[in-house]
């Protein structure tokens, strides 16, 4: 018998391991009698495969033995068969022996499997540490072979991860399930927490001079305040211990002690009381001071320039780079000429003193950039990849240049020119001080001496597949004719690699080289591809799944049996499963890696998230809200603010089909919200659509007029046609209430009624818009159309249309021109009622026309004073948005037009306003806003001025005196001024 165990796992053709192999069989085959040896030159009669489930098809087994039945016997056909099946990775264990049979030998192949790790499960943790790290610790990667020994240190590295968070009485048993059909290893953990450990005291140890209970109180290990300890000691955790030794540490540091050393020495568990007491060794070590001399810095500013405070650690090359960090600094502040150096002294034991000694110089101011020389790129294209800037009015006040800056540009521009095909390219820069003669100014004058364009004279691709020349000379950059550049090679090779990694070739390899072209400034090109062994999908494995249903996963999944293993394909597979929102970690591998199978498995282990997920959040409106005189509850509104408060909870993946059950809530002085909906992303598994099921119950004073409450409950099905295009398909319900009218009591009856209605719309949505959040160039466009039938239970009927068209148009580099048209319609049908106030046009505020308050723009009572809506509007804004002040705080000069109707007959531009009882005209604004840029879109303040805003009468007087007909009409008008404060730009 023939035996090869698994310790001889580097197999390879020539190798020594395969030398000292064919000697070992040599030796076990020779002395003895009854085994293959006997059987040298013999025929085969058949071949036995134990056990008869193999991982390969028999067919596939017999494609792999260099013997078949009918051929003779041999040494050297064993061991090539025992090398051949053990380097598909799929055998731990091969053994071969003989037998005769009938004057001819029968050949018994026995194997023991490889298996591979697929699913990993922890149970009974208590968090922290959570199921993620507790298998990060376990090592035991997707797809990884498996041995047995690895599961004692797999859960050794668990337990390890469970006392560093203070469960020290822990135990972990594991279990292993084997599947042999796949080769796959399922690994199960129980974990028992126990109870997790507490603090009782800490020790302190090194040289410092605050207090113990001082630093101690740093920690934040113990309850309550001071020295008060009555509450207790908190739990031991790995975060709250690095966390209490990092706030001693920098306790330390920002008392000037920058060179300050804190580390946890050990932590002391006492088994008896299940605490810990942790030892924590302090070097306070020198007071250091850094001082600058000859220019002012505030003390944040300079802790932000010398990298000593970010490194914690004082040494000559992080001194030097301070010292270029000042000089740059400076020389963006117009210093152009500056000149730093320092000193490190000790004037004191156990101090440290920096000096950073600062010559100014005069300051200058960068007036012009000028490019010469440059015949391939336009200056324009230059001047966009160029970072230093000439003087602007507030943004850059003396410009933004120092020499980082200039080299850095320089370089940029030689990279441009060398990824062309400009290999001799020479860029320099020129400065001319006292430009026109003006003392302090200067001016920049970048030189570029193109040289000549290299070409490719022949591209030769060796190595590819025929089938495959004319793609890969479709999507190569360094073909027939083309700039010849490193940059461009460099592409090629990632485009070329790419190709053959989607496409099952797992080991495909580049090389090139260049040799001299028929004249001068061209290159013969020579590109080597050797592609390897081709791999493809024998099955995909899921595993992890508890309460998802199968299907699900399968519809995301990209690969399927017999498809070419592609990383992008798996990728875009693993983006799919994350969009759905119910996994908190997606893994893929593909099973033996290493092994030389044509067919593998490719593993998806899916993790998912937690059942139920909650928000809180805080925020506030602030803004004015009108303005003119105090009358009657203000019709014209006051400045005010309106803090708001929101919770949410949201049950996730509901009946494992991806969809989300939520709860939200909102809450203000002037609306009170509560939404449930159920969203169902990627409807009947068309990624396209999304159904969304909701209901509203809504308590609001937004409109000054009345209060409102709100009813309603909605379906819409969204559909997305194309990356820019999508419409939306939706029915709603609605019953509105209204109180607390402020009006006349002539209308009152007419308009304080309950409505009713049942609205049936679609919204069709076109954004090619570079970025929703700050556009700079780009359309959007917004069509949507509803209808209010009798057959849908409306009391009143009518039809309705709103549509808006933006555009964003660059001017130059980082100036927008950005302008937006909303129009809209309400028809109401003969027979029914007037259009009630819940299902009026309301406008006027931060996004429609910023020289109204919010909702006060269009008709008012005319007893009153208060805004009553509209069935038309019109609105107009035209904005140029610009940098203001360096590179995140902007500026906005806008205006805007337009108002609400009463009838679509009654838009005009007329811009005059005729009487006090006249609504119908254009209101303008003009203004000025200021933009803060923040990771969550651009932070606003618009402040308007109005030629023309509406006069009105407004009552004088009480309610009662309004219902009663007394009190007195006194004349109003909104504000000339107006401010508003949001977030996001205003369209």
């Amino acid at each position: 018998m023939v035996t090869v165990r698994r310790a001889l796992s580097l197999w390879g053709v020539g190798s020594p391991v395969l030398l000292v192999l064919s000697l070992v069989v040599a030796v076990v085959i020779a002395p003895a009698q009854d085994s293959a040896v006997d059987f040298e030159g013999r025929t085969i009669g058949r071949i036995e495969f134990v056990p008869p489930d193999q991982p390969f098809p028999r067919a596939d087994l017999d494609r792999l033995l260099p013997f078949h039945p009918g051929s003779t016997l041999t040494r050297a056909d064993i061991r090539a068969a025992i090398q051949k099946l053990y380097q598909t990775g799929r055998f731990a264990d091969i053994s071969i022996d003989a037998e005769l049979e009938a004057e001819k030998v029968a050949v018994r192949i026995t194997t023991k499997l490889t298996y591979f790790v697929s699913l990993v499960t922890i149970d009974g943790a208590s968090d922290p540490p959570n199921k993620g790290q507790l298998m990060t610790a376990s090592k035991l990667e997707l797809g990884a072979e498996f041995a047995d020994n690895d599961m004692e240190q797999a859960a050794q590295n668990i337990l390890e991860r469970l006392r560093a968070n203070g469960l020290y009485g822990s135990t972990v048993q594991y279990h292993v399930d084997r599947i042999p059909a796949t080769e796959e290893i399922n690994i199960h953990f129980d974990v028992n927490s126990g109870t997790r450990a507490r603090f009782d005291g800490v020790k302190l140890t090194g040289t410092f001079k605050e207090s113990p209970a001082s630093v101690i109180g740093q920690t934040r290990w113990r309850r309550g305040l001071g020295p008060l300890t009555f509450y207790g000691w908190r739990e031991v955790t790995e975060n709250r211990v690095q966390t209490g030794v990092n706030r001693v540490l920098q306790h330390f540091q920002r008392g000037d002690h920058l060179q300050a050393r804190v580390t946890l020495d050990r932590l002391d568990y006492h088994d008896s009381t299940n605490t810990v007491t942790p030892t924590l060794l302090i070097d306070s070590g020198p007071i250091l001071q850094v001082r600058p001399e000859g220019a002012k810095l505030s003390k944040g500013r300079l802790r932000q320039l010398i990298p000593i405070y970010q490194e914690r650690t004082v040494d000559r090359s992080l001194l030097v780079e301070g010292r270029r960090n000042l000089v740059e600094y400076f020389q963006s502040q117009g210093y152009f000429d500056a000149q730093v150096d320092f000193d490190e002294t000790s004037p004191e034991p156990g101090e440290s003193l920096i000096d950073y000694r600062i010559t100014r110089n005069a300051r200058h101011k960068l007036i012009k950039i000028g490019i010469t020389g440059n015949h391939f790129f336009d200056s324009e294209t230059l001047r966009e990849r160029i970072y230093i800037t000439p003087v602007s009015f507030l943004r850059f006040r003396y410009g933004r240049y120092s020499q980082k800056m200039l080299d850095r540009d320089l370089e940029t521009i030689r990279d441009l020119y060398r990824s062309n095909g400009f290999r001799e390219v020479e860029v320099t820069a020129a400065t001319v001080d006292d430009y026109k003669g003006k003392p302090g100014q200067i001016s920049v004058t970048l030189a570029v001496k193109e040289g000549p364009q290299w070409k490719v004279s022949k591209l030769t691709i060796e190595g590819a597949p025929a089938d495959d020349l004319e793609h890969l000379r479709s999507v190569l950059r360094s073909t027939d004719g083309e700039p010849f550049s490193e940059t461009n090679v460099a592409a090629d090779r990632d485009t070329i690699l790419a190709y053959y990694y989607n496409n099952g070739y797992p080991d495909a390899t580049f090389d090139w080289a260049q040799t001299p072209g028929p004249s001068p400034d061209r290159v013969d090109l020579r590109y080597v591809i050797h592609v390897g062994k081709r791999e493809f999908v024998r099955a995909v494995l899921v595993r992890g799944l508890e309460t998802t249903r199968p299907s699900l996963v399968a519809h995301r999944v990209l690969l399927g049996p017999g498809d070419p293993i592609s990383q992008s394909r798996i990728a875009e597979s693993q983006q799919k499963l994350y969009d759905l929102g119910i996994f908190s970690k997606v893994e893929t591998a593909v099973q033996n890696p290493d092994g030389d199978e044509e067919n593998k498995y490719v593993l998806f282990r899916l993790d998912e998230a937690k059942k139920y997920s909650y928000n809180v959040g805080f925020g506030a409106q602030l803004g004015r809200i009108g303005g003119g005189v105090i009358t009657f509850d203000e019709p014209a509104g006051t400045t005010g603010f309106s803090p708001r408060v929101s919770l949410g909870v949201s049950r996730l993946n509901f009946l494992g089909a991806a969809r989300t059950l939520s709860l939200q809530t909102r809450f203000s002085t002037i609306e009170q919200r509560v939404v449930t909906s159920y969203t169902a992303p990627q409807f009947t598994g068309n990624e396209n659509l999304t159904l969304t099921v909701s209901g509203l119950f809504d308590v609001a004073q937004d409109i000054r007029t009345f209060a409102s409450r709100r009813w309603e409950g909605s379906m819409q099905l969204a559909q997305r046609l194309s990356r820019a295009n999508s419409v939306q398909y939706r029915f709603t319900y609605r019953r509105v209430t209204i109180s607390d009218l402020k009006i006349s009591p002539e209308l009152i009856p007419l308009l304080s009624q309950p409505d009713r209605s049942g609205i049936l719309s679609m919204t069709f949505i076109q954004d090619r818009r570079d970025d929703p959040i700050n556009s700079h160039r780009g359309i959007y466009n917004t069509v949507d159309i509803g209808a209010a039938l009798k057959q849908f239970g409306s009391e009143t009927v009518f039809t309705r249309v709103l549509m808006r068209n933006s555009t964003y148009h660059p001017i130059k580099r980082d100036v927008v021109l950005a302008r937006t048209l909303q129009f809209g319609y309400i028809q109401r049908v003969s027979g029914f009622p007037e259009i009630p106030l819940a299902e009026r046009f309301f406008g006027g505020g931060a996004t429609s026309l910023r020289a109204f308050p919010d909702n006060q723009a269009g008709p008012r009572d005319l007893q009153t004073g208060f805004p009553i809506g509209g069935n038309a509007l019109l609105f107009h804004s035209t904005e140029l948005r610009f940098p203001l002040i360096g590179d995140n705080i902007g500026g906005v000069l806008f205006h805007d037009m337009g108002n609400i109707y009463p009838e679509l007959r009654d838009i005009n531009f007329r811009f005059r306003q005729r009487n006090l009882q006249d609504f119908d005209y254009m209101v303008q604004d003009a203004g000025f806003g200021i933009r803060y840029r923040t990771p969550i879109g651009p932070l606003r303040v618009d402040f308007s001025l109005s030629p023309n805003p509406p006069r009105f009468f407004g009552f004088q007087g009480t309610l009662d005196q309004l219902l009663a007909g007394q009190g007195t009409l006194t004349t109003q008008r909104i504000s000339v001024f107006q401010f508003h404060f949001s977030l996001g730009q205003t369209f």
